[in-house]
């Protein structure tokens, strides 16, 4: 190995037109190591990136990390640009007991860029706008949210309401989406009444908005199967896939995405690539439900890591 590489994201493995993200395990309680998986060469690779040192890394939105130090009260929080290696310093929030998704509702270099924290089944949010001194708490029940063509959008957790959230200075709003005949856009529960867990993401897949839901089984930690549903946030409404094509997605909390499988042979189109509780990365078959598991995973992964599908 070249001396150095062991401390550079440039020396990391990437596919011939540089599309394919490595699924990054952020390794330990305060995330001393970070492992890259490489599924092109079904291999993973651990790295001290100085950057990353005792943070807590997950992919945001236009091609930024987030990094995240939880050892510090209040919580040390930056934005970085792997491709460009530029740093912008988030104001310091107070600690929860679990990790925190960021959001952006314009790249980082509009002035009117806006930066959510969000805890997935918590009943908050934090907002900023970028260059604010201070994070602002809003009371909000969601499910999740995402950034999708310069807005954000986040599926409400009482009402099942689909909505936009919208931003006047200090003020956060939430606009429902109503269609032409007058019917506002409700995405009902997925998961079946007595579902035991589940687990669920807002993806943006080759221009689509997808929201992805993962159900779990009773008896175990492993995944049953996942429903996922294409949402038109132009007429507003809905509808449940059974196939998504010559595509797949990468599905993780912290971070997922989708692809096109074309030009990449060592993907599986029609499919979903995850990695959940049991450690392991596994491919689910949109098509039968079939799952299979990915026998070279990132070594050493622990309760306390947490993984995240990224670009670089």
């Amino acid at each position: 190995m070249k001396k150095g590489c062991e401390y550079s994201l440039s020396c990391l493995p990437k596919d011939s037109d540089q599309t394919l993200p490595p699924l990054l395990v952020s390794q330990g309680k305060n995330s001393q190591g970070h492992t890259f998986y490489d599924i092109s060469k079904n291999e993973s690779i651990k790295r001290d990136i100085p950057e990353f040192c005792n943070k807590h890394v997950s992919a945001t939105s236009y091609g930024w990390l987030t990094l995240i130090d939880y050892r510090k009260k209040p919580l040390d929080c930056c934005l970085f640009n792997p491709e460009s290696n530029e740093m912008i310093q988030l104001p310091s929030i107070k600690p929860e007991r679990v990790k925190y998704q960021c959001f952006l509702s314009k790249p980082p270099t509009h002035p009117d860029c806006y930066v959510l924290l969000f805890v997935s089944c918590r009943n908050f949010l934090h907002f900023c706008r970028l260059g604010d001194e201070k994070f602002i708490k809003r009371q909000i029940k969601l499910h999740t949210l995402t950034s999708f063509k310069e807005k954000i959008y986040a599926w409400m957790s009482e009402s099942g309401n689909f909505v936009e959230i919208d931003f006047v200075d200090q003020h956060l709003l939430l606009k429902e989406m109503v269609n032409d005949s007058g019917q506002i856009l409700h995405i009902p529960w997925p998961s079946p009444s007595n579902a035991p867990w589940h687990a669920h993401d807002l993806v943006e897949s080759c221009g689509e908005l997808l929201l992805v839901h993962m159900i779990g089984y009773h008896h175990s930690a492993q995944v049953a199967y996942f429903r996922i549903f294409r949402i038109n946030t132009v007429e507003r409404e809905w509808e449940e896939l059974s196939s998504i094509g010559d595509r797949t997605i990468f599905f993780s909390l912290f971070g997922s995405m989708s692809l096109s499988c074309s030009n990449r042979s060592y993907l599986k189109k029609n499919s979903i690539y995850y990695s959940w509780i049991d450690r392991n990365l596994w491919i689910y078959d949109i098509e039968d439900r079939s799952k299979t598991l990915i026998k070279s995973t990132p070594s050493r992964i622990g309760m306390t890591d947490s993984k995240s599908w990224i670009m670089l």
